[in-house]
Parts: C-alpha cells; sequence; structure tokens
C-alpha cells in the first residue's frame, strides 16, 4: 500500500498496483500550500492530548521560530454540528510568558486594527475582518482566557466559559505550552457558517505583537526574530474552511484537503476524469467529480462505495450490465450510476446489494441530492449528496472508486479515479468493450465517535491516623458516546476498598465517596480504576487510572482540615482579639479589603481575600493557625487571582523586611521565617477542598522561605476548604527552634503564579502596596497610604498562647523618636545651650556698640532699644534654667536655656543684618523706595478702577489663544511716572513671557534677537523693554501660577542693560489657575533718562524659550497672524505698529 500525507489532505490509501504517473502528480500536490482547506467533520475530546486529532484535521504545519518559549508547530482544526474545534502543537522546550491568540473572521464586516492594538492591546492588525478573538495568557500554566467578540464599535469580552466553550492543556513551568485544546460553540459565533477563516499567533505582554503564527505568515520576520516582539504585524495568511456543501455543481466549496484521487489524460474527449471529492457530516456522504471533458459523449459514471472494506462482503459484478467487475479487498455495497446525454444527466440512480445481488431503480434524488455542470463540452463536474441512513448508517471507514463507462450494456470502463491498473491508457480506444476488474479504490478512515472514560480522585494527601476520611471518586466520559456497565475498582496500596459499575452519557460525569481509616502512621497509595479489563473501546486508553499518595499522621490539638468547629467560638468587636483557653482570636472588620481589582477578579468580588478572623494556639508538636475570610465561594483553587497569604514570622535577631508574592511593600518586623499559602497552585486545580504537605518550591499550596528568601523544608500541613471559607495551617514547634515568644504580620493578596496582582504597573514591581488585607485598626485603604501595613501580634507562648498583643509599629517608632528627640534636646541644651548663651550676649554686646557709631533711622533706633529690653529678660530665664539643671530639672531647665539661647540667637542675627544693610547702603535705597513711591500718582496693586482713561489698543477680532490672550493695553503718566497696564481674557495658565517694547527716543534696537532672546523685530528702534515670566503649565509639567521674574531692560546702543523692575519701579499683578488677568507697571521717568516728548508702546506674548516668538500681540498685525495659531510659537516676527501716546 502507499499512504499520503499532508497538512491540507486527509489520509488515503491506494492498492499496491497503483500508476506511477498518479504517484507524481500526488506528489506534486502535496507541494502546493493551500489557502483554502477543510478540516473534518467529527467531535473532540477537550483534554489536552490529540489521540483523537487525524491528520486531516491538520490545517497548518509551522516554521521553526527558534524561540524556545514560543514556537508553533501544528494547527488543527475540526467541527460538529454544535462545536468548532481548534487545537495547536508547539515545539516549546522553555516557559516564557506568552499570549496565546486565535483570530476568527465569520462573515463580512469585523475588526481589521487600531493603534490600540487588538483586543488584548497587542500591535496585531489583519488584512481580514476578524470578529471573534480568543486569548490565552501562559506563565507555567494557562492564567486568564478571552472570548472576545467585535461588535463593530468595541469588543465585548467574555471567558471561554462564559459563552459555553471548554478548553484544555498540557504543558508545565519548564518546558512551556505543549498542546492546546479549544471547543467554541457555533452559537457563541452567531450560528455556524458557511466557511470560516482562522488564522492563529504567539505574543508578549500587552504592547507587544506576534512573533510566529499558524498558517505562517509573510509579516512574521523569521531571520530577525527577537525584532519581532516590539513591531507591529498585518496578518493576512489566514485558513479558510467551508463548513457546508452546496449540492449546484459548483466545486469553489471543495478543497484541496478533500481530494481523494487525481487522474491522468485518457485521452478520450468526452470521457476524460479529472478529480475524485469526498467529504462528509454526520448525516450525509458527499461526493464530487470533476472531468476534463472537451466534447459531449453519451457515458455513464459510475461510484461504488465499500462501507465495510475488507469484510469479503459486497457485489462483484456491475448493477447496469458493463463487463466491470470487484474482486479482493475492495466490494461495493453501492454503486451510484449517472446516465449523460448531449451534456446532460438524464438519471441518476443508486444500486444497493442485498448479499445477493443488486436492487437498482432507486432515483438519486428520492433519498439523496445531485447537480452538475454540462454542455457542449460534454460534463464538466457532478456533486452527489447520499444520507448515511441509505447507505446503512455512518461506518467507521469506506472505500470508493469512480469511473466513467460507455451507455451500453457491455461496455466496460475507460478512465477511473483513483487510476486503476485494469485500465490501459496506452491503448485506450480498446477499453470501452475490454472487461475490467477495479480493484484500487480509496480507502478513507471516518472517525467513529467513542467514549472517553477518565477518573480522579479529590480528598486531602495527609490524612489523621485511626480517623475515617472521605474520599471522591470521580469518573468522567469526556466522549461523544455513551458508556455502559463499566467498572470502577479503588485500591489502598493493593487492597480493594471499593467497586462500583458504572453508566455515563457523553460528557457526563458522576462521583461517588470512598471512606478510608488507617491505623498507622506512614505513606499509602489510593488508586482508582476504571475499565480495567479494557471492555469498553475508548478514544484515549491512557486516563483510565488515577492515584493519590496520602501520608497518614499524628494529629494534634487542631485537625488540620480547613473546618473551623475545633477552634473556640469568641465574641468580640471588630477589630479587636482576646486569648480564651490558650487560643489566640482576633476579630477583623468584614468589608475592610481594598476593592480596586474587584471587577477583574473570579465573581468579581475580593471577597475570598478578606480576612474576617485570625487565630493561633499551640499543642506539645505544633503551632496552628487559623485564616477566615468573608466569602470564598467564588473562586476555585487554582485560580488566577484565587487566595495568597503571606505571613512573616520573627523569634530571633535579625532577619528580612520583606513579603513574599513580591506583594512591592516591606514589613514592620525583621522576620526569619515566613508561611506562604498559594491557591492559585496548579496542584489541586479546581477543587474547594485540599489537605496537604508543605511544598518545596513557590508553586506549592503552602511553603517556607528562610530570610534569604530560600524555601526551606518543614513538616508543616494545611487544611483548605473553600465552602466553609477557612485555610489551617500547622507547622512544628520546632521551627522556632526553642523560642517561647514570637511576632507576626499577617497580609493577603490574589495569586499570580508564584507572586500577587499588582495594583500599581500591571507588569512590573513598583512602590504600590499589592496587599488587599491585614490586621488594622483601621481599613486596608487607610493602613497603606504610606505603602506599609504597621499592625503586627506578639505572642507569648507555654503550653498553649499564654498571651498575645497587637502592636502598631507606627506607634512605636514615634514614642521612640520622641524618647530620642527628649534626650537629644536635654542633651544639646546641656553641653551647648549652657555654653553658647554667654558668648551671644558678648556679641550682642559688640553689635551695641558698632550700630551705636551709625546714623540710623528713628525706627530702627525703637528696635535696638527694644532687643536691649528682650535681652535683659533672657538673662533672667537663661539663669534661672541653669539653675534647675544643676538641680536635676533635665526638662524644665533644658526649655528655659533653649528658649534663651534661640531667641538671643535670632536677635544676635537680627542685628548683624541691620548692621550689613546701613553699612551697604540697602537701609538708604529703601527709605529711597519709600520716597518714590509716596510720589506715585496710582496705586499699583493690579486693580485698574483707578484708570480713568481709555485703552491706546484692543483686541475687537477676538483672536488670541487660551492661556496666551491679550484684550486691552493701557497708558498714563504724570511727571514722575509713566504708568502701563494690561488686560488679558485668558483661560488657561500657561508658561509665556509677556513683553513690552517701548521707543522713546532716536536709536534703539531692531533686530537680532530682543533683550529676553525672542525672535522678535521692530520696525522702529526699541529703546527699553518690560519683561514678565509667567510660571503656568507646560505639556503636563504644573507650575506655580505667578510671575516669577519681571525685568526692565535698557538699550545701550551696543548692548542691553538688565535691571530688577521691583529695584527701579513698581508692579502687582492678577491672575492664577487661569493665568495672568491684569498687570499694572509705573516706571520712573527718571529710570528711563527723562519725560520724553511723546512714546510708542507694543505689548506682546511669547513662548517661554528664547528662540520662541510672539503668538499675540497689541496693537494687533500681521506680525502674529502670519501662520496658524498653533506655529506662531517658532516663527519671526516683525513688529510694524506702535501705539502712539503724545506726552504733554
Amino acid at each position: 500500500m502507499l499512504s499520503f500525507l499532508c497538512s491540507s489532505c486527509i489520509i488515503i490509501s491506494y492498492g499496491d498496483s497503483m500508476k506511477r504517473t498518479v504517484a507524481i502528480l500526488m506528489a506534486l500536490l502535496l507541494l502546493l500550500t493551500p489557502v483554502k482547506v477543510a478540516a473534518r467533520y467529527g467531535t473532540k475530546v477537550i483534554d489536552g492530548n490529540l489521540n483523537d486529532w487525524a491528520t486531516s484535521d491538520l490545517v497548518a504545519t509551522g516554521r521553526d521560530s527558534g524561540l524556545q518559549g514560543a514556537n508553533l508547530d501544528k494547527l488543527y482544526i475540526a467541527w460538529d454540528d454544535e462545536y468548532l474545534y481548534i487545537a495547536i502543537k508547539t515545539n516549546n522546550t522553555a516557559n516564557w510568558k506568552v499570549a496565546y491568540g486565535i483570530g476568527i473572521d465569520v462573515g463580512p464586516g469585523g475588526f481589521t486594527g487600531s493603534e490600540s492594538g487588538d483586543s488584548w492591546g497587542r500591535k496585531i492588525n489583519f488584512t481580514r475582518e476578524i470578529d471573534y478573538e480568543v486569548y490565552f495568557w501562559w506563565d507555567g500554566k494557562i492564567w486568564s482566557d478571552a472570548f472576545n467578540h467585535w461588535n463593530g464599535t468595541d469588543w465585548e469580552k467574555y471567558s471561554i466559559s462564559e459563552i459555553g466553550g471548554e478548553y484544555a492543556y498540557t504543558g508545565d513551568s519548564s518546558s512551556g505550552l505543549q498542546v492546546l485544546e479549544v471547543a467554541i460553540p457555533w452559537s457563541a459565533l452567531g450560528g455556524k457558517p458557511e466557511k470560516i477563516a482562522i488564522i492563529t499567533w504567539i505574543a508578549g505582554e500587552e504592547g507587544s505583537s506576534a512573533v510566529d503564527t499558524l498558517p505562517v505568515d509573510p509579516s512574521i520576520d523569521y531571520s530577525n526574530i527577537n525584532g519581532e516582539w516590539t513591531d507591529a504585524d498585518m496578518l493576512s495568511n489566514f485558513i479558510e474552511i467551508s463548513l457546508t456543501k452546496v449540492i449546484d455543481g459548483n466545486l469553489d466549496d471543495w478543497n484541496k484537503a478533500e481530494l481523494v484521487a487525481q487522474g491522468v489524460p485518457s485521452g478520450i474527449e468526452g470521457a476524460n476524469l479529472d478529480r475524485l471529492y469526498v467529504s462528509w457530516d454526520s448525516n450525509y456522504l458527499y461526493i464530487a467529480i470533476k472531468t476534463n471533458n472537451t466534447a459531449k459523449y453519451w457515458p455513464d459514471y459510475g461510484v461504488a462505495i465499500d462501507v465495510n472494506p475488507g469484510s469479503g462482503i459486497g457485489g462483484t459484478y456491475d448493477p447496469w450490465a458493463k463487463k466491470i467487475y470487484f474482486s479482493g479487498t475492495y466490494l461495493p455495497d453501492y454503486i451510484i450510476y449517472a446516465e449523460a446525454q448531449d451534456g446532460a444527466l438524464t438519471w441518476v440512480g443508486l444500486c444497493k446489494w442485498d448479499g445477493n445481488e443488486w436492487i437498482t431503480g432507486t432515483n438519486l434524488n428520492s433519498v439523496g441530492e445531485y447537480a452538475y455542470i454540462g454542455g457542449d463540452n460534454g460534463i464538466q463536474t457532478i456533486e452527489i449528496k447520499v444520507p448515511w441512513s441509505a447507505l446503512g448508517g455512518m461506518p467507521e471507514k469506506i472505500a470508493i472508486i469512480a469511473w466513467v463507462a460507455g451507455n451500453e450494456d457491455g461496455n466496460s470502463a475507460v478512465d477511473t479515479l483513483p487510476v486503476d491498473p485494469s485500465i490501459d491508457y496506452s491503448n485506450i480506444n480498446s477499453e470501452w468493450d475490454d472487461e475490467d476488474t477495479l480493484t484500487n479504490f480509496a480507502e478513507l478512515e471516518i472517525p467513529k465517535p467513542l467514549p472517553d472514560l477518565a477518573v480522579s480522585i479529590t480528598g486531602p494527601s495527609v490524612i489523621p491516623v485511626n480517623k475515617e476520611v472521605e474520599f471522591t471518586i470521580t469518573v468522567k466520559n469526556l466522549g461523544a458516546v455513551e458508556a455502559n456497565d463499566f467498572n470502577v475498582t479503588v485500591y489502598l496500596n493493593n487492597t480493594i476498598v471499593a467497586n462500583k459499575t458504572l453508566s455515563l452519557a457523553p460528557k457526563n460525569e458522576t462521583s461517588f465517596k470512598v471512606n478510608i481509616t488507617v491505623t498507622s502512621e506512614g505513606t499509602y497509595e489510593l488508586r482508582a480504576v476504571v475499565d480495567e479489563d479494557n471492555i469498553i473501546r475508548e478514544l484515549n486508553e491512557d486516563n483510565n487510572e488515577a492515584s493519590l499518595l496520602i501520608k497518614a499522621t499524628w494529629m494534634g490539638k487542631i485537625e488540620v482540615d480547613g473546618n473551623p468547629d475545633d477552634w473556640p467560638k469568641v465574641n468580640v468587636a471588630e477589630n479587636s482579639y482576646t486569648v480564651v483557653n490558650g487560643t489566640f482570636i482576633w476579630i477583623d472588620a468584614k468589608g475592610d479589603q481594598r476593592h480596586d481589582k474587584d471587577p477583574y477578579l473570579p465573581g468579581k468580588s475580593s471577597s475570598h481575600a478578606d480576612l474576617v478572623e485570625l487565630g493561633v494556639t499551640k499543642d506539645d508538636r505544633y503551632i496552628y493557625f487559623l485564616f477566615v475570610f468573608e466569602n470564598m465561594s467564588n473562586i476555585k483553587i487554582g485560580d488566577n487571582g484565587a487566595t495568597f497569604i503571606a505571613v512573616p514570622i520573627d523569634y530571633k535577631s535579625g532577619g528580612a523586611n520583606w513579603f513574599a508574592g513580591e506583594m512591592d511593600t516591606r514589613t514592620v518586623i525583621s522576620w526569619d521565617i515566613q508561611m506562604v499559602v498559594n491557591l492559585g497552585t496548579s496542584d489541586f486545580k479546581g477543587q474547594e477542598y485540599a489537605v496537604s504537605g508543605a511544598g518545596n518550591d513557590v508553586n506549592s499550596i503552602l511553603y517556607f522561605l528562610d530570610a534569604d528568601g530560600n524555601v526551606i523544608s518543614l513538616d508543616a500541613l494545611i487544611g483548605v476548604n473553600l465552602s466553609r471559607n477557612t485555610i489551617e495551617v500547622r507547622i512544628p514547634v520546632s521551627a522556632l527552634e526553642g523560642a517561647k515568644e514570637f511576632n507576626f504580620q499577617v497580609a493577603t493578596g490574589f495569586s499570580y503564579g508564584p507572586a500577587v496582582w499588582n495594583f500599581g504597573d500591571p507588569f512590573n514591581n513598583d512602590k504600590v502596596s499589592d496587599i488587599v488585607d491585614t490586621i488594622s485598626l483601621t481599613t486596608t485603604e487607610e493602613e497603606l497610604k504610606d505603602n506599609v501595613p504597621h499592625y503586627y501580634v506578639e505572642i507569648t507562648l507555654n503550653s498553649g498562647v499564654e498571651s498575645a498583643k497587637l502592636v502598631n509599629y507606627k506607634v512605636l517608632e514615634e514614642e521612640r523618636r520622641k524618647r530620642e528627640a527628649v534626650n537629644s534636646f536635654i542633651t544639646v541644651t546641656r553641653y551647648y545651650g549652657l555654653n553658647v548663651f554667654p558668648r551671644l550676649k558678648l556679641k550682642f554686646n559688640e553689635l551695641i556698640v558698632e550700630l551705636s557709631n551709625e546714623t540710623l533711622p528713628p525706627a530702627l533706633e525703637a528696635k535696638i532699644r527694644d532687643y536691649e529690653s528682650q535681652v535683659i529678660e533672657l538673662s533672667k530665664l537663661y539663669e534661672e534654667g541653669k539653675d534647675e539643671l544643676q538641680r536635676k530639672a533635665l526638662i524644665s531647665g533644658s526649655v528655659k536655656v533653649y528658649k534663651a539661647y534661640t531667641r538671643l540667637l535670632r536677635i544676635v542675627r537680627e542685628m548683624q543684618m541691620i548692621l550689613e544693610k546701613v553699612r551697604s547702603g540697602e537701609i538708604s535705597w529703601e527709605k529711597e523706595m519709600e520716597e518714590l513711591k509716596s510720589k506715585l500718582g496710582k496705586e499699583i496693586d493690579g486693580d485698574l478702577t483707578d484708570w480713568k482713561v481709555e485703552p491706546i489698543a484692543e483686541d475687537t477680532e477676538g483672536y488670541g489663544q487660551d492661556g496666551a490672550n491679550i484684550k486691552e493695553l493701557y497708558v498714563n503718566y504724570d511727571d514722575n511716572f509713566l504708568y502701563i497696564a494690561l488686560v488679558t481674557d485668558n483661560k488657561a495658565s500657561w508658561r509665556v513671557a509677556y513683553g513690552i517694547a517701548l521707543d522713546y527716543k532716536e536709536g534703539g534696537y531692531i533686530s537680532g534677537g530682543d533683550a529676553w532672546g525672542r525672535k522678535i523685530d521692530f520696525a522702529r528702534g526699541v529703546d527699553a523693554q518690560l519683561y514678565f515670566f509667567w510660571n503656568g503649565e507646560f505639556f503636563g509639567n504644573p507650575g506655580t501660577n505667578n510671575i516669577t521674574s519681571a525685568q526692565l531692560i535698557l538699550w545701550t546702543g551696543t548692548g542691553w542693560e538688565y535691571k530688577n523692575l521691583d529695584e527701579v519701579g513698581f508692579y502687582a499683578y492678577t491672575g492664577g489657575e487661569e493665568g495672568l488677568k491684569t498687570l499694572e507697571i509705573a516706571i520712573p521717568w527718571e529710570v528711563l533718562g527723562g519725560k520724553p516728548e511723546k512714546i510708542y508702546v507694543v505689548a506682546y506674548v511669547a513662548g517661554q524659550a528664547p528662540g520662541d516668538s510672539a503668538v499675540d500681540m497689541l496693537p494687533l498685525q500681521d506680525a502674529v497672524k502670519d501662520n496658524e495659531p498653533g506655529s506662531e510659537w517658532g516663527d519671526e516676527d516683525y513688529v510694524t505698529t506702535f501705539a502712539e501716546i503724545q506726552i504733554s
């Protein structure tokens, strides 16, 4: 036999003597890479095992990506009346954190791409309009799954289970995902379409792109594969699958995977077969024939079907009296004949072998359907649809051959599909009347639905000696066919402890209980075997046995089983504790946990991490811990986001200060060992109950860490019962190395593999605590304001818990700081203040002498006299404090000495400043400014109500921008001052510079960069500029919303002379969060060189940095209007229009 396999072909077997020509043609066919394929009809078991997937279901083979943890290998697709089945096989050899995505297009319209990425934020776009995305996040296991539907404007997001689907996988934290199977109900896809297109890929975290695809897509550059993580991909190479056959003679909905035979040229114009296609679903067998006819002969077309190949049962001769015979392996049970005349089919009949002879005369249209295309070139195609019921039901395999023969009795075959050795193509004209025995049928396997029995055991892996313990045996039928009367046998070691006979419908399960009691400590094996004698034929025989190793151990004061009934019941208020009968019990407030992540958690609730009761007790061997939560019904063990508990324990000096699970916070105790409970473990995935010993890695349900972060081995035990909202843990007393006292903290979180969900940056550790609940007298949110949980419990042990104390580390720290501050205060005062005061008094006397030699204003002379009076009183206070310190009244004495020397120090410093001002002339300048201020004709306060003049320039066009919008420019004067005022209509506070240019004499600056480096040139020579820097917001960087610099700059003829405006003149303003509102300025004429006859003024707003230009101006002119407003900031401005003011 010769067998051919390819990614786009089903399994086909031909007879030994098939012609070499056909082999060559088929080999060439296998080299083609199909775009359209046909997944086979058939129900699949979703168990992570590919045993029930046939080669005919393989639709794409991948290319080696070279990435150890992101390497797709094969894509399988199948379907039945209820589900679409997809299976992915990888060649991964390492565990990487990656996303597996599947894009599905079911019809017109859909998502092609967006700047924000696809439904999971990956930079993946599509040439087709996809309607659905399926996603899985892998990191040692599948942590999350998604079924996302594009509704035309946005993604509707569901889980696989929410839409009635299911998935299963194989893989682990060392080698990564190996196999992924998914079943999606057609109802979730809007019903079963006529065809569907699919592509699958691997990507990284959010913001990444595809690094490997099935089918291989041209957007993936495998020669630069490491660059693929961050580029953007446009996926185009979808697999297109036809799901429904339309019997219309058009073979466009037939694909290469359904091609079972290709012919050779017969050399006969009207009897030249080209291709034979076969397909099926649960109800029908479909057959299609394509010819290469170029003339309209009157031949008969025959198709023989053997529904039980190799049985030796079937017809050996032709039902239409042709000289066509059958022998050997394949004997047809049914033959379909079609009579052709003048390029049309005039009759199509179904013939059935009854065991002795052929029953003919059944019109095919009475049981099935057919269609053809014909005409002047003869018959071109024939399509046939036959119900399995007309063929005796769906068999496990069929064999088929098609031929064309003459239309008279006694004629024989002249061409066949597959090519048969009985046809002599080298002497084809003699074939019309010879005798042909056809043997080279195409044999096709039709996967028959079978049951698939699987068994599992749930129960504790650690049990107490001499106590009956219940285990649950669960049997599932994963297959599509009922399994009847099979046995389930349960063994403890080699002794049968239970035996059941069961029956199970497809996709159903049943459970029964087994009670076990052991009388001595040790390790036992509990084993369950289903269909031990292999009486039931199944899809997979490798899942019929399950075993559980059980450790039997001594039971102490508390049975660690997740049942809190053996702990004392107490009646205390929330956020308080008691010690009763050697047991510490803390009652925590309900609902005080953080709720930020509730929308993303199982059941959209964080109640499974809301600690409501905490207990500690002890016996001779063990210390026991109790954790009770508000409600754990929303989770199962193994869920992403399941409960995580970190308990740092401090029993000796030294230790670490971090929480397990990468919680982005620190402990306030220096701990020596840390107990970690991780219900996100895969060890008991899907269960509500578990009893287990401590593990040796961070993926265990219970493990312990030392201060260096190493997992340490402890003979500890955990009991979890989600239905009781309880977790119990016991640790050996020896773990505390004989310590009679220990401190501990508690922090809960949401499990994500070995770590917890982040509350800050979703993908990286940061400075935002990830604790969900902790012991506190307030809410967890309030407790973590500084990112640290401050409360811990002190436990003192005897035969049980002797005493306990709740400690607020923040209070301890505050008390310690106060003690240190008081001690430091006393020390500094005694050894510093006592010695410093006499030296300060001596310095004071020296300053009195120096100031007495200076001419002082009367106000300062009065101030010096007041200082002298204060120092007399401070000397008395110093002597009192000194005396009290000698009498050991340390605090009161220190306070008096401290007050005396600190106040004297302040007086001495103020007197030194007065002396420096007097000698520098600053006192004289201040006096001059006061005198100058007295000459002002206006109050410079930013309030323009005292201005009685009209604006000299006004914006009447509504020009300007939100934070750069001048509306009115005012100018006034008197004999002493030039007054200028601005009014704005700002709506925002931007970081800008306000400038005013003055021309009042010959010459002046024209071009080359103004006084503050803005790109502003002038048609008139500018003699002075005023500049004000408004410190507002700048591209998201907030400012102080005020003027931080104000200068008057004078042109010297060769450069600029800069003066701080408040040293030579006066200004005031109003404004704030909406920017500058008013600006009022007074400049002495004397500073400008005297009062001129006229002055020219222009005001403007410019950018915040040198090199910027003006964006608004009064008088308003083309200099700020020659570009779009957003482009004005960096252009070059030439000012031509000034406001002219005559000075009288």
